[in-house]
């Protein structure tokens, strides 16, 4: 099974979200998440990790943290492995608690109010969720980081940092001062928020959320691992789709300008379908993609061009003399 690949490095930030298999509860009482939030402090002490924002659903979890070395994969096994165990054993249970793979998404932490966008999005989830209907049942809810923020609860857990959530609103220090007025920030987002904001919609279907210098940064991160032996042909996910298509574009520029045109609207006949199986033959679109660049109405129509340029490329001497050109790209 293709799996997304995970792009480690130190100072690197995430939205990890990790739901029940089968969406069924991950916590059966509050001792439960109590365990829940004493393992992730013994995952962030081992792992150096500081979080920023966490919220623990009845299915689900959110954790917005920073990795100070590049431990999330491990420390996320860790972490999923440790707490199914000690919820099997209080509860006499066996088997998975979590589906699959857990998802993390790249957040750009230097530029653009993304983190606070992020911690925004899980401080709000029972918010639209409609687990909570006011700010006081915000802070009051033990289940949440909103709460420490905004300077509501005390005995925060040393893991759990305020510095770069408040610094993108430019607050200050952790202080009295600072968390009242974060405190009036989160309660009125919490009074304005909507289940369709389309930030929303970024984080929940991306991989990487950030300024294009960022994200351009993130794909140069994921082609270099991908000159190692982590046999990318086995990847999947939006991250390496984003990466293909990056490519593609690059490849698809450079066969414009050996066949002379200005845009692939502009190919005619064979020679789109001629372009298209180059591209084909050096990255991993799909065809749709292929068809949408290349002006071909349907991908049925791409599926079958792509079969039939094969054999034409053995009866048609001009058009076999451009695929060699191609092949010197």
């Amino acid at each position: 099974m293709p799996r997304a690949p995970r792009i480690e490095f130190a100072g690197a930030i995430y939205h990890v979200m990790n739901r029940g298999d089968h969406l069924e509860p991950i916590f059966a009482d509050d001792r439960d998440r109590e365990r829940f939030i004493e393992t992730l402090g013994e995952g962030c002490e081992s792992a150096g990790w500081a979080v920023h924002s966490f919220v623990l659903m009845p299915n689900h979890y959110h954790l917005l943290l920073e990795t100070l070395r590049p431990t999330l994969v491990k420390g996320m096994q860790w972490l999923n492995a440790t707490y199914t165990q000690r919820y099997n054993a209080r509860h006499r249970t066996r088997g998975h608690l979590f589906q699959g793979r857990y998802k993390a998404l790249l957040v750009d932490g230097d530029s653009g109010g993304y983190l606070l966008t992020v911690s925004d999005y899980i401080h709000l989830n029972p918010v639209r969720a409609k687990r909570v209907r006011t700010a006081q049942e915000l802070w009051a809810d033990r289940w949440s980081s909103a709460g420490w923020l905004a300077g509501k609860r005390s005995k925060r857990p040393a893991w759990l940092r305020a510095e770069r959530v408040f610094g993108e609103l430019g607050l200050g220090r952790w202080d009295r001062k600072s968390q009242h007025l974060y405190a009036e920030y989160l309660g009125r987002r919490a009074t304005e928020t909507t289940a369709t904001e389309p930030q929303w919609d970024q984080i929940r279907r991306g991989w990487c959320l950030g300024a294009e210098t960022f994200r351009e940064a993130m794909r140069a991160r994921l082609a270099e691992f991908a000159q190692g032996p982590s046999r990318p042909d086995r990847w999947s996910g939006e991250a390496v789709e984003e990466l293909e298509q990056h490519r593609a574009t690059r490849l698809l520029g450079e066969a414009l300008q050996v066949l002379g045109c200005g845009t692939g609207q502009q190919l005619r006949g064979a020679e789109r379908f001629l372009v298209a199986r180059f591209i084909r033959s050096r990255t991993k679109v799909s065809v749709g993609w292929l068809a949408q660049q290349l002006g071909v109405r349907t991908r049925g129509t791409m599926s079958n061009g792509l079969c039939l340029i094969t054999q034409r490329l053995d009866q048609d001497k001009a058009l076999a003399r451009k695929w060699r050109q191609l092949g010197e790209l």
